[in-house]
């Protein structure tokens, strides 16, 4: 991952030239050479040429399309499926896994089954402080390097927006994203270590950038959507895509391969409340077409095919399956040959190198027991597995879904719904309330309260009695003006005590 290191000082190259066409014959190397050695050209108007080193897993032209489809209603995760329906085969799919929770090793094995490469988004939604050079963080590198496949690892994403639990101390991130390299270098180096901001804002990004040394692919996060903050009166309608994109491109794209993490334009919107197919099939052809047309160092384009208005989450619905327009549209624009299909993997130039083995010392008498004079250790907690409380919460803090929001709502629970087992809150506040504390009140009683966003609260139902109980949360902004959610009826299952 320190194969070449590129200066920040250096002066910039004549922006022209990173946004031409005239890239298509670009690989020197030839076919067959390896990725990380070959050497690809960007002409510029003026006939000028930059020698640029590719970067890990990157291809010498065109763009690997990948997706996020595992909460799409229709394929729900499943890759044939979706191949099916969008008439191509994709190069990379992409889920979340909370940081503290396994290595997704049965979903890797699925996507290397269909013969694509993993993507990982790992969201440390606890904060920083957990992230150390520890046994947990070791483990998932080795189980990354056992799974003997290129890996895209998209470590902390959306920094620089304040939804994320992260944000707020560029040294600490700098600091635990190079510690993640760092660890990935020594066991995993099959995996290609992502950094990805959301497009805005843009003011505070540079800032949380680890540096060259540290970032094989430099990505970003855009979404078209109609309104912002799922307020009318913020139109949003008129944004160029390409306009978020331009700012990532110009200051990274001469020293890394870009990858669009995330991408997708909202086809129905709750604060509106009608479709926006039309909006939404402008958008995607401006943003793939000009992509292909005008910035060649944009390698990988992911979309984010979820519902965010029908899972209760947020106020647009960017399921590419929900709407025939625009899926029609989305096989239309990947259809051409410069959307890559599948990400080469040179398996022998990934090897660890083990070196020889260590001598042989001859074995010491094992010493009788020494008695206890300690009390036994507490067993180690458990880890788990993602579970769809991870899902809710991972994806009510995306920035697609966090600066969408039009109500304060209160997710984990809905009217009516018979709690059985221990879930988690999650208060989803709209952007705009600038929220600072929450309090969440059970059967009129505060259960618990916080100051750290995102704001979530466990509920235990094995603690209640069996029936019917209420919960709100109640959030109070940097004015001390509090707003609360409407009462949400549970019921816990059981006879209920006389």
């Amino acid at each position: 991952m320190k194969a070449s290191r590129h200066p920040h000082h250096r002066g910039m190259a004549s922006r022209s030239r990173l946004c031409s066409r005239t890239h298509a014959a670009c690989s020197p190397a030839g076919p067959g050479a390896p990725l990380a050695w070959a050497v690809w050209l960007i002409v510029g108007v003026g006939g000028k040429a930059s020698a640029l080193a590719l970067g890990k897993f990157e291809p010498p032209t065109g763009c690997y399309v990948g997706a996020f489809v595992e909460k799409d209603d229709r394929v729900l995760g499943d890759f044939a499926e979706f191949e099916k329906l969008t008439r191509k085969k994709h190069a990379s799919y992409f889920t979340y896994v909370g940081y503290g929770r396994l290595f997704p090793a049965e979903w890797v094995e699925k996507v290397k089954g269909c013969g694509a490469a993993p993507h990982l988004a790992l969201e440390p939604n606890e904060g920083l402080d957990p992230v150390k050079d520890d046994d947990y963080l070791r483990q998932w590198a080795r189980d990354a390097y056992a799974a003997d496949c290129p890996i895209f690892l998209r470590f902390a994403s959306e920094m620089n927006g304040s939804w994320s639990a992260y944000y707020g101390n560029p040294k600490q991130y700098v600091e635990k994203f190079r510690l993640v390299h760092d660890v990935m270098e020594q066991l995993a180096p099959n995996v290609a270590l992502v950094w990805t901001p959301f497009a805005v804002p843009q003011r505070n990004l540079q800032a949380y950038y680890p540096g060259d040394d540290y970032v094989d692919w430099v990505g970003v996060n855009i979404y078209s959507v109609y309104v912002h903050n799922g307020d009318p009166g913020q139109p949003a309608s008129e944004e160029d895509p390409i306009g978020f994109l331009r700012f990532i491109y110009e200051t990274y794209a001469e020293r890394k391969p870009i990858q669009i993490s995330e991408f997708a334009a909202t086809h129905f919107c709750r604060a509106v409340n009608r479709s926006t197919e039309t909006f939404a099939v402008a958008k995607m052809k401006r943003f793939y077409q000009t992509i292909a047309q005008s910035f060649p160092r944009v390698r990988m384009i992911n979309w984010f095919s979820f519902d965010s208005l029908g899972h209760g989450i947020a106020d647009n619905n960017y399921s590419l399956t929900a709407n025939k327009s625009v899926l029609d549209t989305y096989c239309a624009l990947i259809a051409p040959e410069y959307f890559l299909s599948e990400v080469p993997y040179e398996r022998d130039k990934y090897r660890l190198a083990l070196g020889p083995a260590p001598p042989r010392v001859p074995a010491l008498p094992v010493p009788p027991p020494l008695p206890d004079l300690l009390p036994p250790a507490p067993p180690a907690q458990s880890l788990a597995a993602s579970t769809e409380e991870d899902w809710l919460a991972l994806l009510t803090t995306r920035g697609a879904n966090a600066t969408q929001v039009s109500a304060l709502t209160l997710q984990g629970v809905h009217a009516g719904q018979e709690v059985a087992e221990a879930t988690e809150l999650v208060a989803v506040v709209p952007s705009r309330i600038q929220a600072v504390y929450a309090l969440f009140e059970l059967d009129g009683r505060v259960i618990h309260g916080t100051n750290v966003a995102p704001f979530r609260c466990h509920l235990a139902p094995a603690s209640l009695t069996p029936g019917t109980h209420e919960v709100r949360v109640v959030v109070t902004d940097r004015a001390g003006q509090e707003r609360a959610t409407n009462l949400i009826p549970f019921r816990v299952p059981g006879a209920p005590q006389p």
